[in-house]
């Protein structure tokens, strides 16, 4: 597994607590080191943009999710200034299932390949604020295909 049972269990935390909202996060670490990741929680802007500029953020948080450039920088910079990469993002899907969405697609990759190259994506499904299952999406030289199902211990 490429994250220890304390990081699924901080995810699944962080899901649960922004529920009915989508939660999203990242992971940095080393190589396949997973007890040195270090699990970095977003903030989701959705409702903000939607609120600013319904005409182009047609959608809420319930349903979707979007991180501040600035913040996706910081967390780059984060990452290389302390020798490491991103290793994942993760987010939640409130009251459905966890699969890879178009939306998950078009924010992954630009211009048919992986925005961060071996990054994997992980989606929580949450229903009714507890997790009900947690999927890994990870890049097939072609798309985000789910990769490996992740234990949920409620």
């Amino acid at each position: 597994m490429m994250f220890t049972k304390e990081q699924l269990t901080e995810m699944i935390r962080h899901a649960c607590e922004e529920y009915p909202r989508e939660c999203v996060g990242a992971i940095i670490g080393l190589g396949d080191t997973p007890d040195k990741n270090e699990i970095i929680r977003l903030r989701n802007i959705q409702d903000e943009l939607l609120k600013k500029d319904p005409a182009h953020f047609n959608r809420d948080s319930r349903t979707g999710y979007f991180v501040d450039p600035k913040e996706v920088m910081a967390l780059s910079n984060r990452a290389r200034n302390g020798g490491k990469m991103v290793k994942a993002f993760y987010h939640s899907h409130p009251d459905h299932d966890s699969y890879f969405s178009k939306e998950d697609m078009a924010g992954a990759v630009m211009f048919d390949e992986p925005t961060y190259p071996g990054a994997v994506y992980v989606v929580i499904s949450v229903f009714g604020g507890r997790a009900k299952s947690a999927q890994v999406f990870a890049w097939d030289g072609k798309t985000y295909s789910p990769s490996e199902s992740l234990q949920i211990d409620n």
